[in-house]
């Protein structure tokens, strides 16, 4: 019953590590990505298809108001009904750092859902540092909300020291806590449906009037703009597939874009960071292709399915005080099914079994934990299932009882005991049989037939 219980135990410490950190990764052959940080996840099953210095410190630029927006809505009753005021210091504090904003005013008036159409799709500095105002008092105190939503969602490797992303050498982020932070932001609707609007109607203000937002994500504008560097010279930005989330540039944090794209039930995320912001003396942006180009090749080159069935037998394992067998068969508790490349198949699927005991004891009951199994291909961990066993094994009560004799000497004497005392149970045993067999020759019935009283 204990080690039933610290299996199950392992079983449930292995799949938290599994869930934490997605399953595998590939390499393109046919194109590169210019970006220092680069993830490719699908969104379905968490597997990475593609990844580069994914843990690796850099500055996000204003992908930091992905989390500007997260700590606003979890501090916000009602974003329809409540407001925030933009103050003079939230845009006389920008002056000169040729900041991307938002158009806001001193006094301007706006809900919190208007208020984060205006920092996500503008991606208005002004409309973030009124925000930090508005939630905590002033930007230091809303930055401390900030780093404490990051510790909750494990985005270890990140640190705010603004609400906005210009760049402080003390603000800086990951691309995997960027992954964490993203899929946080898309599991509320509100903001995910903002993040994945192309033009938002604004209504007037009391300081505005009616105006229309645009995304800063060109992959989700069909407006026939067209890439000038070399890399996609001539190719459209848009993409038909995409969404969202977010972009962000300084000179120090290069282009970022996390967005994500759907097709043919397929859903996938892709996040960029420092992607190259000039060729030459020329501002380019190949955030956009590089991103197309890493949607075509999952859509194209992956699909989902079952590596692992339930009904595969996938080792055996020795099994003692058994009555009629000396293997147990193992079989994985649950499917295991992954992104993995088209031309992938059983056959170029390997196994890596670890066995909770070398050998195992009747009586053996189907489904009992006896080992886990790390299902490789191409080098990469698909995922870990447990295995079990694929029938009831029933336990020789002869050889129990022999071993609980065995043991009993063993114990009371030592080993050389229990030796001792197999080695007169065999003399006994061999004494009996010759008698059986004198008795029941044909010599000696004679001779006991012949014999006169």
């Amino acid at each position: 019953m204990l080690k039933k219980i610290f299996c199950v135990l392992f079983v449930i410490i292995l799949t938290v590590s599994v869930v934490t950190v997605p399953a595998s990764a590939y390499t393109p052959t046919n194109f590169e990505i210019d970006a220092e940080g680069a993830m490719l996840v699908n969104m379905d099953t968490g597997d990475i298809l593609y990844q580069k210095n994914a843990d690796k410190r850099l500055y996000p630029a204003s992908l930091t108001k992905l989390m500007t927006a997260l700590v606003l809505y979890e501090n916000t009753k009602d974003i329809d009904a409540e407001t925030i005021t933009v103050s003079d210091y939230a845009i006389k504090s920008l002056q000169g750092t040729d900041s991307s904003l938002g158009g806001l005013k001193v006094g301007e008036q706006l809900t919190v859902r208007q208020m984060l159409y205006v920092l996500l799709m503008s991606s208005a500095n002004e409309g973030a540092n009124a925000i930090a105002e508005h939630v905590a008092g002033d930007i230091e105190s809303f930055c401390e909300k900030m780093n404490q939503k990051a510790a909750a969602l494990g985005m270890t490797g990140t640190h705010y020291a603004n609400a906005h992303g210009l760049h402080d050498v003390e603000h800086y982020t990951t691309v995997s806590d960027m992954y964490r932070l993203a899929t946080a932001i898309l599991a509320i609707d509100d903001i995910k449906e903002i993040v994945n609007t192309a033009q938002y109607k604004l209504a007037a203000t009391n300081k505005n009037s009616a105006r229309t937002l645009t995304t800063t994500n060109f992959l989700m504008l069909n407006n026939g703009q067209k890439c000038t560097a070399e890399k996609y010279k001539g190719q459209t930005y848009y993409y038909k597939y995409a969404k969202g989330i977010k972009t962000g540039y300084t000179d120090a944090a290069g282009r970022c874009l996390i967005s994500t794209a759907s097709k043919n039930g397929y859903n996938y995320m892709c996040i960029l960071m420092k992607s190259p912001v000039y060729e030459g003396n020329k501002k380019i942006r190949v955030e956009f292709g590089d991103s197309k180009a890493l949607y075509e090749w999952a859509f194209n080159e992956f699909e989902y399915k079952t590596v692992l069935s339930t009904d595969e037998i996938v080792g055996e394992v020795p099994v003692d005080l058994a009555s009629d067998t000396d293997f147990i068969s193992a079989v994985p508790e649950q499917s295991l099914s992954a992104i993995v490349p088209k031309v992938a198949d059983n056959s170029t699927v390997s196994l890596n079994i670890t066995w909770y005991e070398e050998k195992f004891s009747a009586p053996i009951e189907k489904g009992d934990f006896l080992g886990e199994c790390d299902v490789v291909y191409a080098g990469e961990t698909l995922g870990t299932v447990t295995l079990v066993a694929s029938q009831d094994v029933e336990r020789s009560t002869f050889m129990y009882i022999g071993r609980g004799i065995g043991n009993f000497f063993s114990t009371l004497f030592g080993h050389w005991a229990f030796y001792l005392v197999l080695g007169i149970i065999a003399v006994i045993i061999i004494i009996f049989v010759v008698s059986l067999v004198i008795l029941n020759s044909p010599k000696h019935k004679k001779k006991k037939k012949n014999r006169r009283y």
